[in-house]
C-alpha cells in the first residue's frame, strides 16, 4: 500500500514537473501548415491573409518601432499606459528625427473582461502611429502572448511593455542608446530593462516574508542559469528584429519563466544581452501569486534547461 501510494506520488510530481513541456506539445500539435499563429488568435483589429498574420521571412520592416503590451484583465490599467506610450512616441514622431514611426500591438491572452476594446479606444486620440490589437481564442500565458506580438510585429526594433505602465516609457531611450553600444563581439542584439539598482530601496518597503522569497528566488536562478544579468523579470525589453523574431519563434515557455528562456535562447544563438537600468514604480493589481507562481516558475526553469541540454528542445534554425 505504501509503495502504491509512493508510485502514485511520483508519477504526480513526475507529470507536474513535465507540464510545461505537455503544455507546448499540445499547442505546438494545433499548429500546420504555417499558420500556426493563427490557430490561437480569435480576433484581430486588422485584415489579414490567411498564412501572413506573421509576415514572411526577409520581409523588409513597416515602421522603425513595434511595442508588443501583453494583457490579461487589463481593461483599467492599459488606457493610462497607452496614453503615456502614445503621448513619449507621437512627440519623437512630431520631432522628424530620424523619420522615427511606430505602431502599438496590444496582444488579449483571452482576458474575460473588456481589455480588447479598452485597448483600441486609445485610437480615439488622434495619434501619429498605429494601435492594433489582437485577442487570443484562449488564456495561454504571458510568454505566449509576447510571442505572438513579436511575430505578428513590424517594426524593425521590437519593445516588450507590460501593461501595468510600471516602467516609464521614456525609458525607451536609455535601452536605445544600449542597442547602439559596441562590445567585444560587435553590437548588442537585446537590451533588458533592469530594475537591479532599485534593490536596496525595495527591500526596505517589502514585508519581510516577500524578500526572503525574493531574494532566494534570484538565488535559485543565478545558480541555474548564471550569467550577469541580474534582473530578467522586468517587463521592458528591446529587441533589434531579427534577433526577437528568432528567439520568439524558437520559445517553448509560455508562462511567467519565459523571460529565463529568452534568455537561454539568446545565448545559444550567440546573441547578446546589455541589461539597463530604468525607471520603475511597482503598481497594484499585479496577476503574479509570488509563492505559488515562483515555484512554478523555478520548475520552468529546471525543465528547460534540462530539455535543451538533452536536445529535445533546439533553438529555431532561421527566421519566422
Amino acid at each position: 500500500m505504501y509503495e502504491e501510494a509512493l508510485v502514485v506520488l511520483l508519477l504526480a510530481g513526475l507529470v507536474w514537473f513535465i507540464s510545461p513541456y505537455l503544455h507546448w506539445y499540445r499547442l505546438s500539435s494545433k499548429e500546420a501548415g504555417g499558420r500556426a499563429l493563427e490557430a490561437h488568435v480569435g480576433k484581430t483589429s486588422w485584415q489579414f491573409e490567411p498564412g501572413q498574420l506573421v509576415a514572411p521571412a526577409g520581409k523588409a520592416p513597416e515602421v522603425s518601432l513595434s511595442v508588443v503590451v501583453p494583457a490579461f484583465n487589463e481593461e483599467s490599467r492599459i488606457p493610462q499606459m497607452l496614453d503615456e506610450a502614445l503621448g513619449y512616441l507621437d512627440s519623437r514622431v512630431a520631432a522628424g528625427s530620424g523619420n522615427f514611426s511606430y505602431e502599438v500591438l496590444v496582444v488579449d491572452d483571452g482576458s474575460s473582461d473588456d481589455t480588447f476594446a479598452a485597448a483600441l479606444g486609445s485610437r480615439s486620440r488622434e495619434c501619429r502611429g498605429e494601435v492594433r490589437a489582437m485577442r487570443l481564442s484562449q488564456n495561454q500565458g504571458k510568454g505566449f502572448a509576447v510571442k505572438a506580438g513579436m511575430l505578428a510585429a513590424r517594426g524593425s526594433l521590437l519593445l516588450m511593455a507590460d501593461a501595468d505602465g510600471a516602467t516609464c516609457f521614456r525609458d525607451l531611450e536609455r535601452l536605445e542608446q544600449a542597442l547602439g553600444r559596441e562590445n567585444g563581439d560587435g553590437a548588442y542584439q537585446i537590451a533588458f530593462g533592469s530594475r537591479h539598482h532599485l534593490k536596496d530601496q525595495a527591500l526596505a518597503k517589502r514585508k519581510f516574508i516577500r524578500n526572503i522569497l525574493m531574494v532566494s528566488f534570484h538565488f535559485v536562478v543565478w545558480l541555474l542559469v548564471g550569467g550577469t544579468i541580474h534582473d530578467t523579470q522586468c517587463g521592458f525589453k528591446l529587441f533589434r528584429a531579427s534577433t526577437g523574431k528568432l528567439i520568439f519563434q524558437s520559445l517553448h515557455l509560455h508562462r511567467w519563466a519565459f523571460d529565463i528562456e529568452v534568455l537561454i535562447l539568446a545565448r545559444f544563438l550567440n546573441r547578446t544581452i546589455v541589461e539597463v537600468p530604468v525607471t520603475w514604480n511597482e503598481m497594484p493589481g499585479s496577476k503574479l501569486n509570488l509563492v505559488v507562481d515562483a515555484v512554478k516558475m523555478l520548475r520552468d526553469i529546471a525543465l528547460v534547461q534540462t530539455l535543451y541540454k538533452i536536445g529535445v528542445w533546439q533553438p529555431a534554425s532561421g527566421p519566422a
